[in-house]
């Protein structure tokens, strides 16, 4: 038996006690005619919840009225609805709706995992296209990985596809489908390295930025790590075009999400005043998650510390599992299996009334993802032992995950799993049709316990990266001519988040070279001319009045190559050139 949005929302197609949505309270239903999403029903936030209570206000699932603002035409109304395969939006959707449907103002959505956040993006795609009478434009999402971007694209392109839109997703090598894809593509799904790289590289670089009215940015918490510098910059970089373009980004829940808000500004007419943003609070997750860090003192290295935790296992389930689905997320392939191996022969000696799952087959190791997927989903697999490559772009969810040991291997090396990483393997806790909690476990050194508390409790301030490599974005722009000259070269810092969090927290930066009793207007002048000038010294720009990139400056920014490597390629180029 299959059951509809409505029946799941009403009770049915879920265990009897069970309500589906146990973090809201139903206050009354209305039915109306001619709506585009009928019947509407609101729903009120719960007690707890200070967003919506203080102020009395009612949260509304649904539309308030009719959306004739979809268009003139009947056919163009019934294509956009094919869009949403349900009547009617979550409380998140709907207390969004006004200012990502209604106006163009830019948008910022800070919110948890599964609170129906993709919605919103939706909403900004179809009024781009509402408002857009040729079919010469672009629409661009960005997302932190090719696994998110594939897992969009395929939706998207089922969406949208039957409203004559195509969606291309650009994350590979080849630079000539790249070429291609872009051209014909309206909805560009790629990361931010792909885009930036499309857009250092083509030669009409700013005619394709004056194509793109939508800009949709996923997971833009990513701003605080290494990578975010380059999402920041081709932010910066289409603002200092001058476009029209709109920016919707989503985040999760941190605490100066309004930083981003100031970052994008309201519209490009005015960039001084606050993106429209909203924020909401865990309460708003359809299933409630209960996160646990947990520190172990160790000084071994971190393979022997990931072996120690595979006795510390046992506890941790047969506290928080309640018989229901587990997943461990481990450090390496061997350890899935030696986990795997640790949690079934623990099982073995336990009395069956204190076992937490039911069978002996149910612990698995993951190595044919296909098979366990659909083992899992058909409850045939109660335990999967998995790295964290499983936590991206896969639908497992599950009732308790445990993240065992903070670690894994990245660019040939081990290092600490990525605040996106931790909080993706964190997403797979929850289950909407079976439970109304989930549990997530972070196992990790007793040092290290206070920052995952502090990221997992959204309390994690969000901090610009872009001053690690300053010098290397000035040479790019420089050479895309978005900055030919020192005040060009201000203007476009100024459009940077690093820019917003300098003025709020300037002894988080360090500035090299600023002197004493400098502004921080002062202190970021000297750091621009003294990189102009290093980047000038090393011949790989020219120009004093108005700036040019030399071959090697075109070099170093198309093949991302840092400016301290350059610098030593070019002083063995005399060597290179006689051999």
């Amino acid at each position: 038996m299959s059951f509809t949005f409505r029946d799941r929302l009403e009770g049915r197609g879920t265990q009897p006690d069970t309500p589906p949505y146990p973090n809201l309270q139903p206050q009354f239903r209305q039915h109306t005619r001619s709506q585009v999403f009928p019947p509407r029903d609101r729903y009120r936030a719960p007690r707890q919840n200070t967003l919506y209570d203080v102020a009395a206000e009612e949260c509304t699932y649904g539309l308030e009225q009719p959306l004739d603002s979809f268009g003139e035409s009947t056919e163009q109304e019934d294509k956009l609805r094919t869009i949403f395969p349900y009547p009617i939006f979550n409380a998140v959707q709907s207390k969004c709706f006004d200012a990502v449907y209604k106006t163009d103002n830019n948008f910022v959505l800070s919110s948890p995992t599964g609170s129906g956040k993709t919605v919103v993006l939706e909403l900004a795609i179809c009024r781009a296209i509402s408002k857009t009478s040729t079919d010469q434009y672009k629409i661009v999402y960005q997302a932190p990985t090719k696994a998110l971007c594939s897992e969009r694209q395929r939706d998207w392109q089922n969406k949208f596809g039957p409203l004559g839109l195509d969606c291309a997703e650009i994350t590979g090598d080849s630079e000539s489908a790249d070429l291609r894809n872009v051209q014909s593509a309206n909805i560009i799904i790629t990361t931010p390295e792909k885009w930036d790289s499309i857009t250092r590289k083509w030669k009409d670089h700013e005619k394709l930025m004056r194509l793109v009215k939508l800009f949709l940015i996923d997971e833009v918490h990513l701003l605080k790590e290494d990578r975010g510098a380059t999402l920041e910059v081709i932010v910066s970089r289409m603002r200092s075009i001058g476009t029209d373009v709109r920016f919707v980004a989503l985040s999760a829940t941190v605490p100066n999400f309004h930083d981003v808000a100031t970052w994008l500004g309201k519209t490009a007419a005015e960039p001084y005043e606050p993106a429209v943003h909203e924020k909401f609070s865990e309460e708003f997750r359809p299933v409630r998650l209960r996160k646990h860090v947990s520190g172990y003192q160790s000084n071994a290295n971190d393979f022997a510390f990931e072996k120690h935790l595979n006795s510390k296992l046992p506890d941790v389930v047969s506290i928080h599992s309640e018989g229901k689905p587990i997943m461990v997320f481990c450090f390496t392939r061997a350890s899935t299996i030696a986990t795997a191996k640790t949690l079934a022969n623990w099982w073995i000696t336990r009395h069956a009334k204190d076992r937490a799952w039911e069978t002996a087959h149910q612990t698995f190791v993951f190595s044919e993802s296909v098979k366990v997927e659909k083992a899992y989903l058909e409850g045939e697999i109660s335990v999967i032992c998995c790295t964290s490559t499983l936590a991206v772009g896969v639908n497992l969810p599950c009732h308790l995950v445990i993240i065992k040991n903070t670690v894994g291997f990245a660019q040939g090396g081990v290092q600490e799993y990525s605040d996106l990483e931790i909080m993706q393997m964190l997403g797979r806790a929850g289950r909407p049709q079976f439970d109304d909690s989930a549990v997530a476990v972070i196992m990790t050194r007793q040092n290290k316990v206070r920052k995952y508390e502090l990221m997992v409790t959204g309390q994690e301030i969000l901090e610009s990266t872009l001053h690690q490599g300053l010098i290397d974005h000035l040479n790019a722009e420089i050479g895309l001519g978005t900055i030919h000259n020192l005040p060009s070269a201000r203007k476009w810092l100024a459009s940077t988040f690093l820019y917003v969090r300098i003025k709020q927290n300037p002894a988080y930066y360090k500035l090299e070279g600023s002197r004493s009793g400098q502004s921080i207007d002062e202190q970021l002048d000297d750091i621009l001319t003294r990189d102009i000038t290093l980047l000038r010294q090393h011949n790989l720009t020219t120009g004093e009045d108005f700036l040019l990139c030399t071959d090697y400056g075109h070099a170093m920014a198309q093949y991302y190559v840092q400016f301290d490597t350059m610098r030593v390629f070019l002083g063995l180029a005399p060597q290179g050139h006689n051999l």
